[in-house]
């Protein structure tokens, strides 16, 4: 806490996505597409850890950040992660400080804007044993979402653990890696009300984890159905150009590598064959946009589970989606987590 006084003694903070929360897999093609025409290299590219895009300050911030931790199940099996929780900035605001949360995100058109104060008179009323585990999306350094987690703990009550992006361990296996280190340290702590965020290609680690621990909601916003159809539509999107010139085929190639190389079964990265067939938590929501080519919305209501429903957000691209840039998400989410 004395590491972050500084900071929040500013009683504000900001942060500014210009275009995009997540790094898009074809603005690495893009930069080496030139200069290699190896498909492993460029595989590579994707997959690498994504430059830090916050200041020391705030990763230093327990206010802001949460705690940072190191757990090792066995003396090989370690994961780093964020924990954030209410009692982190309780007895700063019962002595009458404040502290703001503003995310903004850069549109074509305009800024889109998510603020919240956190004072002693919104603190939760009981705090509770719950706990909550956040799955980033692809590309992103994981401390952008602290800022939700922040928020959703002063909120809720409940203890928030955010977990590394896909690409933020050694070893790039879709967010698999060290699943069972995490169970083993959610069962050790004894939570018994356990709820899951999987944002994008966080919705992989997500479905797996619920398949290992008894969860009671996971909530999915713009779940990467297929990696290959992905890889292809952001390509399209952000740089069209080049994306005719290697073409679909060619960036296919890239995913099959990229997939090969992490050694993940194609059985786990079948986002609405684990959901029709295995949902395991309790009740499951999925978040999707009319406008998200990156989620399509069509292609997720061949859902046909009774556990699984769906919630329809509109004009919001997949960007706009994982920052829960909507108030109506963030009132639903809130609901759902409290119901």
């Amino acid at each position: 806490m004395k590491g972050s006084q500084a900071l929040i003694n500013q009683k504000n903070f900001s942060l500014k996505i210009k275009g995009t929360l997540m790094r898009l897999y074809i603005l690495i093609i893009s930069l080496v597409i030139f200069l290699s025409g190896c498909q492993s290299y460029i595989a590579y590219q994707i997959t690498k850890p994504p430059q830090k895009v916050l200041p020391k300050e705030f990763e230093s911030s327990i206010a802001l950040s949460g705690v940072q931790t190191h757990y090792c199940s066995s003396e090989v099996d370690c994961l780093d992660f964020r924990f954030i929780s209410p009692k982190d900035i309780e007895s700063y605001l019962l002595d009458g400080n404040t502290l703001s949360l503003s995310l903004i995100v850069g549109g074509s058109t305009e800024d889109e804007v998510f603020e919240y104060q956190l004072t002693s008179d919104n603190l939760p009323n009981n705090q509770n044993s719950g706990l909550l585990i956040i799955f980033p999306g692809y590309g992103v350094d994981s401390l952008i979402y602290t800022m939700q987690a922040r928020w959703l703990s002063h909120v809720t009550g409940k203890n928030v653990i955010v977990m590394p992006a896909s690409n933020q361990y050694e070893k790039f296996r879709f967010g698999l890696n060290s699943l069972d280190v995490l169970v083993n340290y959610v069962n050790k702590e004894n939570y018994t009300d356990i709820s899951l965020i999987s944002y994008s290609m966080g919705a992989i680690a997500g479905v797996e984890l619920a398949s290992k621990l008894n969860i009671s909601k996971h909530i999915l916003y713009a779940p990467m159905i297929n990696f290959e159809a992905a890889l292809n539509t952001i390509a399209n999107l952000s740089h069209p150009i080049y994306s005719k010139l290697l073409g679909d085929d060619y960036l296919n190639e890239v995913a099959a590598k990229i997939i090969e190389k992490s050694e993940v079964p194609l059985t786990k990265l079948d986002i609405l064959n684990n959901l029709n067939k295995t949902p395991h938590a309790r009740q499951t929501y999925i978040f999707s946009s009319n406008t998200d080519k990156v989620s399509p919305y069509n292609r997720l209501l061949t859902l046909n589970n009774s556990k699984v429903s769906m919630y329809e957000v509109k004009d919001l691209n997949h960007i706009e989606m994982v920052s829960l840039i909507s108030t109506q998400q963030r009132n639903v989410l809130l609901s759902l987590l409290d119901g």
